[in-house]
């Protein structure tokens, strides 16, 4: 109930403050009239939770509620504010209401798709249940760790990398130009598939911090090793799964949640170090020599916000999509079909529908610069707003199968890895709208897990058949009268 008093009562300032910015500002009352109702749809959820008195912090609404709002509230009323319009020569802000009437549309499909609680329950049923068997998960872990390694590796010295260098975050040996950047245009599939084995690492620490017992110092020297890897190469988002995803198996694991002030805490501890990361990244890739004292709680700040302008390549995609490109019609989803191909087997392969996004609405030089935009903007840019809310139904409805899952089994440990795994695998998902490559980094990650499951599970089948057969082989046999 206090929880639930504190969001409330956050809630109600905040749209306050958004309305009465509508009232003083005239010029801005239709941008804020549509960050209010943004906010308003966002935080359905919340509402819901608090009527029923069924809030639970871990619940996949949370952490999609908060992403949308940073991106599509927080950061264009800061951008607004401050009288920046334009993007790459663009002028944006004008589209703001379109886009968000679209994106209205896209969070009702949604929730609707949250809320389909019979079908997702039935489709959770559906997936074969984790093992209840441990024996011989340490192992694999360790096995997974090992491969992991070797495969990475070969992709170290492929690249002309060295480990010194990426664990110290760039400062005692530089890289080759080539590969400052880490950018996976110049990879063959074969070397972007052993640098992505990197995440497996990811998988074997939680597997070794779920079910080893020994060897935490160990462990903990391995999660740090890990941690700088992540921060040389700059993958903000692999360092929130990295961290989050112990503290919410922990939670799992206990049967409790962290209060509200806890959870901020938390939160804002995120946005700090993802701010950290991201304003010395181009240091740390480059292996030039980085100042301590650059670093305070205002500049990570800063750089954590100035990474939120997500908003501004959705609204150029509704402005051209279909005026001065039509629709992809799912293009840029079935290029996980073509994608795997090498290029010296098929050296005409067309490029991924992706860069043709950015090309379109912003031209090569936001090309060349790595725009992203996130989840529904790809959704609107192949089938235009009937597509953006079933996308987004579709979108809502997997992320409840996935807590409806962890509800069937939150006794199992596997699940509990899988969901705290996943979970903070969804800010990926809603600010990259590449597909793709989604479900690339999806599947390295979850990989290692759902195979280990599999393992169990045939293990622990063919352990109850032998037991089920040696009972009947030593039952004695009936006597007829």
């Amino acid at each position: 109930m206090w929880d639930s008093a504190v969001l409330l009562s956050g809630l109600a300032l905040v749209l306050a403050l958004l309305l009465w910015v509508t009232l003083v500002r005239p010029e801005l009352d239709v941008y804020f009239l549509c960050f209010t109702i943004i906010t308003i749809l966002l935080a359905i959820p919340l509402i819901i939770g608090s009527v029923t008195r069924r809030m639970d912090p871990f619940d996949p609404t949370t952490i999609i509620a908060a992403s949308y709002f940073l991106y599509f509230v927080y950061a264009p009323i800061r951008n607004l504010l401050a009288g920046q319009y334009y993007f790459f020569g663009k002028l944006i802000m004008p589209l703001l209401p379109q886009g968000f009437l679209y994106l209205a549309f896209g969070i009702v499909g949604m929730w609707a798709g949250y809320y389909a609680k019979g079908m997702a329950r039935r489709a959770a049923n559906s997936v074969p249940a984790p093992p209840d068997a441990h024996q011989g998960v340490v192992l694999y872990a360790w096995i997974i760790a090992a491969v992991a390694l070797i495969s990475f590796n070969a992709y170290v010295h492929l690249a002309g990398l060295s480990w010194v260098r990426l664990l110290t975050l760039g400062q005692l040996k530089t890289a080759p130009s080539a590969i400052q950047e880490f950018t996976t245009s110049g990879r063959s599939a074969f070397s972007n598939y052993l640098y992505s084995t990197l995440d497996w690492l990811t998988s074997a620490l939680m597997l070794l911090y779920a079910f080893s017992h020994r060897g935490r110092k160990w462990l903990l020297a391995a999660f740090i090793a890990v941690f700088l890897v992540y921060t040389t190469i700059g993958f903000r988002f692999r360092v929130v799964i990295l961290v989050l995803a112990p503290v919410i198996y922990h939670y799992l694991s206990i049967r409790r949640r962290p209060g509200v002030l806890r959870m901020a805490a938390v939160a804002v501890g995120m946005m700090l170090l993802i701010g950290a990361i991201g304003q010395s990244r181009s240091s740390f890739r480059a292996g030039t020599n980085v100042e301590a004292g650059i670093f305070s709680v205002a500049s990570s700040s800063e750089t954590f916000a100035n990474d939120l302008d997500l908003y501004q390549g959705y609204l150029a995609i509704v402005d051209a999509f279909p005026k001065d490109h039509p629709y992809l019609w799912g293009s840029s989803f079935a290029y996980l079909l073509i994608q795997p191909i090498p290029r010296g087997v098929w050296p005409d392969k067309p490029e991924a529908p992706v860069g043709t996004i950015v090309d379109v609405i912003l031209g090569p030089d936001a090309l060349d610069a790595g725009i992203a935009f996130p989840n529904v903007g790809e959704f609107y840019a192949n089938f235009g707003a009937a597509g953006l809310f079933a996308c987004m139904w579709a979108f809502g409805f997997l992320a409840r199968v996935l807590y409806e899952y962890l509800n069937q089994h939150e006794d199992n440990d596997w699940a509990r890895i899988i969901y705290a795994v996943t979970i903070p695998f969804l800010v990926q998902v809603i600010s990259r709208g590449y597909f793709v490559q989604i479900f690339q980094e999806a599947a390295f990650l979850l990989l290692p897990l759902v195979f280990g499951m599999w393992i169990c599970r045939r293990r622990s089948q063919t352990h109850q058949l032998i037991l089920t057969r040696e009972g009947s082989e030593s039952r004695p046999t009936g006597q007829g009268l």
